[in-house]
């Protein structure tokens, strides 16, 4: 009783990150004995996560790197993207979405978002298409999944690819399959504020072999065979560089967390889902747009952000400024539309930041996000709401 009303003290007093990680002794054991192995890159650890993170998502590789933003870059080379092809990816987005395209060489095209999920409208990307259009990236937005069964149609009609951006979508499927496993490939996030946290990190995952391997190659270097490899004892043979590659391999240490934090995927979930209801059944009386889940019963949404849009009339940015200084609560812009950044102003010109893409744009100057991980504690939700309440009051 003395630590609950300890912790609660304490919480009452200080700032408040947002969406902080739920981690254990079981995390620490596993990064201390990491440690004491001497083997800290590359190795063991992290083709035993990626076998554990396949196995979750029913896919037959997966190749671990720094980032989901690594992995969708890697991805888009793998697949051949270059100078002067076109892909169609959301405006509701963080920018890595469309930085990746750039990064190739390549142009991003916006398409708007739906007004229900927030994810890519559908019914506008066969509008996009041109001749040089070669992929799609849709993103599951918050952890809804998107209607993959017609972004496949539509990719199949027109021989597109399709990466799938599953930053927030660890746990959502469409229709009881996994997402991330429709399209050519996914790719997935690690980082601090994801479900699984293991402070940086991401995952490619696909059912094409070759694909697989070449993400890895390429994001060591360009070897023919990884350090761990390279140094085991049974394997002292030469290797060969192949190809131009790059520095996004993931560290046995942060295998290490991830093997445990996957393995505590169900208990985490089980904390986020109680934090949401919190959510909609305190904030339902107030004018507030409160975040959908997917109204097929296969479907699963994974809870990751639960974003919520303020009324026009109130300025979130004067919001979540009072909310951090005023009351000492972190509240999250998940996104503003990426056309109205300053950059992407410049680079991509034929976006007019109010017309263009009204219901992105609409969404990004209203949406906050609150937080909500495995480890934000009852205190920490409690302060949240009622520093929601007053403000809004």
């Amino acid at each position: 009783m003395y630590s609950i009303l300890y912790e609660r003290i304490q919480l009452s007093i200080q700032n408040l990150p947002f969406s902080p990680p739920s981690f254990t002794k079981e995390e620490e054991e596993a990064v201390l004995d990491c440690v004491k192995s001497k083997w800290v890159g590359t190795g063991p650890k992290t083709i035993d996560f990626e076998k554990k993170f396949a196995s979750y998502k029913e896919v037959k590789y997966a190749a671990a790197l720094s980032s989901c933003t690594s992995a969708l870059f890697l991805s888009l080379k793998a697949l051949g993207i270059q100078e002067g092809d076109e892909v169609i990816t959301t405006a509701m987005t963080f920018c890595s979405s469309v930085n990746v395209i750039m990064h190739c060489g390549a142009k991003p095209i916006l398409c708007d978002i739906d007004l229900y999920s927030k994810n890519i409208d559908v019914n506008q990307i066969e509008k996009l298409i041109t001749s040089k259009t070669k992929a799609i990236i849709p993103v599951h937005y918050a952890g809804f999944p998107c209607q993959m069964n017609k972004i496949m149609e539509v990719a199949s009609e027109y021989d597109l690819y399709v990466v799938e951006d599953c930053a927030h979508a660890i746990e959502s499927k469409l229709n009881h399959q996994h997402c991330g496993t429709f399209g050519d490939i996914g790719c997935f996030s690690f980082y601090a504020t994801k479900n699984i946290a293991i402070g940086e990190g991401g995952m490619a995952i696909s059912n094409h072999e070759s694909l697989v391997s070449k993400v890895r190659m390429l994001g060591l270097h360009g070897l023919s065979r990884d350090a761990w490899k390279r140094f085991e004892s049974s394997n002292r043979k030469s290797y060969d560089v192949i190809d131009i590659g790059y520095k996004m391999n993931l560290t046995d240490i942060q295998s290490a967390i991830g093997i445990v934090q996957l393995k505590r995927l169900g208990e985490m979930r089980k904390r986020r889902k109680e934090i949401w209801d919190f959510y909609n059944e305190n904030l339902q009386k107030y004018n507030l747009e409160l975040p959908n889940l997917p109204k097929d019963k296969g479907s699963v949404h994974a809870l990751h952000l639960y974003t919520i849009g303020l009324p026009p009339s109130i300025d979130r940015d004067q919001f979540v400024w009072q909310a951090s200084h005023e009351y000492g609560i972190t509240l999250g812009i998940h996104y503003k539309s990426i056309n109205t950044f300053s950059i992407y102003k410049k680079i991509l010109p034929n976006y007019e930041p109010k017309t263009s893409l009204p219901v992105s744009f609409d969404w990004g100057n209203r949406t906050i996000s609150l937080s909500c991980s495995g480890g934000t504690s009852e205190t920490h939700c409690e302060r949240v709401l009622d520093t929601i309440k007053k403000l809004l009051n």
